[in-house]
């Protein structure tokens, strides 16, 4: 009688690759909040950029579609060179400093200046798909055993407590 098929696998708990434990990993809340306070920065930072163009340009109170449009990639630029830079410079924003949390790789090695801007970039475009990923991202963080959204297991990153 041939032998019967392969027993399944066995999953144990999850232990992240690399020197980062799962205990190591941040939460939904703590990466909420500071997400609340990198966005209030990079917010106040676009608006008052956008500002100072609509001021030069001399915007018509009428051309609300373009104004629009201008306001939103100037809150990408400003976010991808934000957190672009700061992610890749120490792992922490303000708002992870002010909560005591960063992002590394999966392999625990600091963040690079592109894949910083990439993992921004996948946030960015998980709020503008109409919510849909952003929600599904942060059931993955609250409830996953990887805290990882989808803009993390994209660019194999982890978000972990400092202190």
């Amino acid at each position: 009688m041939p032998p019967g098929p392969p027993p399944p696998p066995s999953y144990g708990p999850y232990q992240a690759a690399g020197p980062v434990a799962a205990t190591d990993l941040a939460g939904f809340w703590r990466r909420f909040v500071a997400y609340i306070i990198d966005a209030i920065i990079v917010g106040v930072v676009a608006g008052i950029i956008e500002s100072i163009i609509a001021a030069i340009v001399r915007v018509s109170t009428s051309d609300l579609t373009g104004a629009t449009v201008r306001e939103g990639v100037i809150g990408l630029i400003v976010g991808i060179i934000y957190f672009g830079y700061l992610w890749s410079r120490n792992g922490q924003t303000l708002g992870y400093m002010a909560l005591g949390i960063k992002v590394i790789r999966s392999s625990g090695e600091a963040v690079s200046f592109g894949v910083a801007a990439a993992r921004y970039i996948l946030i960015y475009l998980s709020f503008a798909l109409c919510l849909i990923p952003a929600v599904v991202s942060a059931f993955m963080i609250g409830l996953g055993a990887h805290k990882q959204g989808i803009h993390d297991a994209i660019v194999s990153t982890y978000v972990v407590r400092t202190s």
